[in-house]
């Protein structure tokens, strides 16, 4: 064997190869019998290649096979039971491949046999979750079990090896099993930098009460849908020092009146991305004006109830001048169709003209957006920087486009970095080339150009004239 494979730093390199191999999911390996083959080889390889192998499981299926027979079985319905807590001298195997563990994360496996609800217990019957799997930095609970029974469980895991937590809430979880674990996260999980809490059931409303000296080195928060906080919760997370990218659901009993006149110097001072879904506009107002963070570079809104120009002014106006990208979206409901449009004139973004950093702005069934060149061009020199933009009314809004073709070319002499564009025009009159001051070089590449919804004229002299500022 060649000297070269006896330096780690190589052969790591070449296991890494064989395993990403045929992937097609960036989530798993896909060259898992290449790397069992390589573990087999020759001793040098073990050991690099069984690490690779087992860094990251989506199953306790294969970990639990590796003990004796006779402590498992698979019963009809192609069930795995774990019949009875290993003995002492039954570990040896699992233990040879559990030390090299350091995820269990989603995707789950397709095919794969399911694990009865009663096995995690079992395993951890005699022995901690620390001793079995100690090298464990990142953890979706819901890998292991989904079952109420199994969720105190989670508990035991909690280390300050751990990075990443995910957890499911059980269907029958009440609030005090809930706030129980969290209150464990910042005396546990000390250097916890990851955590999602979702369900897929609506859960109860509970505070989210998380030590501000606890969890110094949260990043990362994410809470689902169906999961009801208070507003007082929110005023928690905002006192996490280093909280960088938080997604929340604020429901229609969330109080924006609590948040009010409580913004400070300390709140949300490290936020960079933020997504909310909300039952109203004002109540994404409420959370966006506690941030204090001179990062804040991405904002995501989506919420239920139709907002006027000057609610969505409010909005705008709070969210600062570092934004990079936003995307406002109102969620059509059973009665948007009954309802009429609101209309929204150039007025109404305005705010958005100091945000010379934007890279994207995404706006989506406002009502009816009664835009012209005026706000495209004067947008166009004020987001140099753009590469998405899309603006679209709702389907139904019956009015007659006030942008013409010559602000796609405006967009193309101020935004050279332009990649995608969904407008609605009037591209009944074909203008010349070059207009104005603007001179045409070479056509601008273009992803996406998505005028639907537009008057046309002449289809060809249409076609000629985009294919001419852009090449899609």
């Amino acid at each position: 064997m060649h000297r070269s494979l006896l330096i780690d730093e190589i052969l790591s390199l070449i296991i890494q190869f064989v395993a990403a191999d045929g992937q097609r999911d960036p989530k798993r390996l896909g060259n898992t019998s290449g790397l069992a083959r390589l573990a087999r080889t020759c001793r040098c390889f073990m050991e690099c290649a069984l690490d690779t192998l087992w860094r990251t499981q989506h199953s306790l299926n294969p970990l639990i096979m590796c003990l004796p027979r006779g402590t498992w079985e698979i019963h009809s319905g192609n069930i795995l039971y774990l019949t009875r807590p290993p003995t002492e001298s039954e570990w040896a195997r699992f233990d040879m491949y559990s030390r090299r563990v350091k995820s269990f994360s989603y995707p789950k496996p397709a095919k794969m046999m399911r694990l009865h609800e009663d096995a995690l217990a079992l395993l951890l019957a005699e022995r901690s979750p620390q001793s079995l799997f100690p090298s464990l930095s990142s953890l979706d609970f819901s890998i292991l079990s989904c079952n109420s029974s199994n969720f105190a469980l989670i508990r035991d895991f909690l280390s300050p090896k751990l990075t990443n937590l995910s957890f499911t809430l059980p269907r029958k979880m009440g609030p005090q099993g809930i706030c129980g674990v969290l209150e464990d996260l910042p005396q546990k999980a000390t250097r916890l930098e990851n955590l999602t809490i979702s369900s897929f059931f609506p859960v109860t409303s509970f505070e989210l009460n998380i030590s501000t000296r606890g969890l110094p080195d949260l990043h990362r928060l994410v809470v689902s849908s169906s999961i009801r906080i208070s507003a007082q919760s929110v005023l928690n997370i905002a006192t996490l020092r280093h909280v960088q990218e938080l997604a929340l659901n604020l429901h229609p009993d969330f109080d924006a009146n609590v948040l009010r006149d409580s913004a400070n110097n300390s709140t949300f001072p490290a936020l960079r991305h933020l997504s909310l879904a909300a039952y109203n506009l004002p109540q994404c107002t409420s959370v966006v004006s506690l941030i204090s963070s001179p990062q804040l570079e991405d904002v995501s809104v989506s919420y239920d109830v139709q907002a006027r120009s000057s609610v969505i002014i409010s909005f705008l106006s709070a969210i600062g001048t570092s934004v990079r990208s936003i995307s406002l979206r109102h969620n059509m409901q059973t009665n948007t169709i009954a309802d009429t449009p609101f209309v929204f004139y150039p007025s109404t973004f305005a705010p958005l003209f100091a945000c010379r950093n934007l890279r994207s702005i995404q706006v989506y069934n406002l009502g009816t957006l009664n835009l012209d060149d005026e706000f495209i061009i004067t947008a166009a020199k004020a987001w140099s920087k753009l590469e998405d933009i899309r603006l679209c009314s709702l389907p139904w809004s019956f009015i007659i486009p006030s942008i013409s073709l010559n602000a796609l070319t405006a967009l193309t002499q101020h935004c050279p970095q332009l990649t995608r564009v969904h407008l609605s025009l009037d591209a009944r009159e074909i203008p010349e080339l070059p207009i104005g001051s603007l001179t045409m070089g070479g056509a601008q590449f273009l992803e996406v150009l998505n005028i639907r919804d537009s008057l046309l004229g002449t289809l060809n002299l249409s076609h000629n004239f985009c294919g001419r500022l852009y090449r899609t």
